[in-house]
Parts: structure tokens; sequence; C-alpha cells
């Protein structure tokens, strides 16, 4: 083999070897990338569990919050009728 081919090869071999290192360090970064989704994950089902308990502890306030709206619409309705009443018969007293 003359020295140019065997030049030629060196040079080869070199690239090689760095293609190499950088698909090493890609591996590498792959995993990092891979174990942070994970823990990502881990801690989004944990978020998405709590998010649950919290919205079926809530359905009883919400529930007890439309019923004392509506009391409350009843009581507004019934007041406006007894001062009316009131407001007539002071009307027809004077």
């Amino acid at each position: 083999m003359d020295q140019e081919h065997f030049g030629l090869l060196q040079t080869i071999d070199k690239k090689v070897d760095e293609v190499k290192d950088k698909i090493h360090n890609v591996e590498i970064v792959q995993v990092r990338m891979e174990n942070d989704l994970k823990y990502h994950i881990k801690r989004t089902d944990i978020l998405e569990k709590k998010v649950f308990d919290i919205e079926e502890k809530i359905q009883p306030v919400e529930a007890a919050k439309e019923t004392i709206v509506n009391i409350s619409k009843i009581l507004a309705l019934f007041a406006g009728i007894c001062i009316g009443i009131i407001t007539i018969l002071n009307f027809f007293r004077s």
C-alpha cells in the first residue's frame, strides 16, 4: 500500500472515530432525556390523581352551592312578595 492510500485510510479512520464519538454523545443525551421523560410522566400522573381527588371532594360543595343559590332565589322572591303586600297595605291605609 502506498503512502497516499495509507494517509487516506487514516483520515477515513479518524472521521469514523469522530462519528462514533458523536453518536455516543447523542446516546448519552438520549438516555438522560428518557430518564427526564419518565420523571415528568410520573409527576404528571401524580398531579392528575390529585386533581381527580380534589374534583371528587369539591362535588358535594358544588351541589351545596347550587342548593343555597336556589334557596336564596326563593327567599328573595318571597321577600319581594312580602314587601309588595306590605307596600300595598300601607298605601290603602293612608
